[in-house]
């Protein structure tokens, strides 16, 4: 089985792919506001690299948000024409859910700085499913670690484990590409500024 892991929500851009659960090739690039220009590039390299074609790729997982506004569109837009043109497996993982993905705890806290004391956060169980995900304050985030004694994983923290992401994966049902949409959590901020 393989596997191609797309991930465009922050500056940072990662593209890997994997077989059997077992990362092959990764590229991980801070490319701020140059997303367009070079994750189709990086899908091919990774492709090359392996000597593959786009022809031998099973499944794709993509990160859907929140994050960047353009760069969530960039990364679910190419997997999503992807999916659809290869007719192969598509499943998204939100980038709150897929920092937790590999770690043990009763509880799993992973925030992202959204600016202004404000975080985009998600709480899991310690078999990842969502309890919550939403944009919250600073203190509406104290108390859930109050309540829940959560491992709390930020925006600073080490990036994703794949491998475990991919494990992940197998156990969640395949989309529609058509279905699959960019997940924000709180309006971009001009469409705030106009209401």
């Amino acid at each position: 089985m393989i596997s191609l892991f797309i991930d465009t929500s922050f500056s940072d851009v990662s593209i890997a792919l994997i077989r059997d659960e077992k990362v092959l090739s990764l590229i991980h690039k801070d490319i701020p506001n140059e997303h367009s220009v070079y994750v189709t590039q990086y899908i091919d390299d990774v492709l090359k690299i392996n000597e593959l074609s786009t022809d031998d790729v099973d499944e794709i997982i993509v990160i859907n948000g929140p994050g960047s506004f353009t760069g969530i569109r960039i990364g679910v837009t190419i997997a999503k024409m992807y999916a659809y043109l290869q007719k192969i497996r598509i499943v998204a993982i939100t980038s709150l859910q897929a920092r937790v993905i590999g770690l043990k705890n009763d509880y799993l806290l992973s925030l992202i700085d959204a600016k202004h004391d404000n975080y985009y956060i998600g709480l899991y169980d310690n078999n990842y499913n969502k309890i919550l995900e939403q944009f919250s304050s600073k203190e509406e985030v104290q108390k859930l670690i109050a309540q829940y004694h959560p491992e709390v994983v930020d925006n600073k923290a080490k990036y994703y484990d794949i491998e475990a992401i991919v494990r992940y994966s197998k156990n969640l049902k395949s989309e529609t590409p058509h279905n699959v949409n960019p997940i924000y959590l709180k309006l971009p901020e001009a469409m705030e500024k106009h209401d």
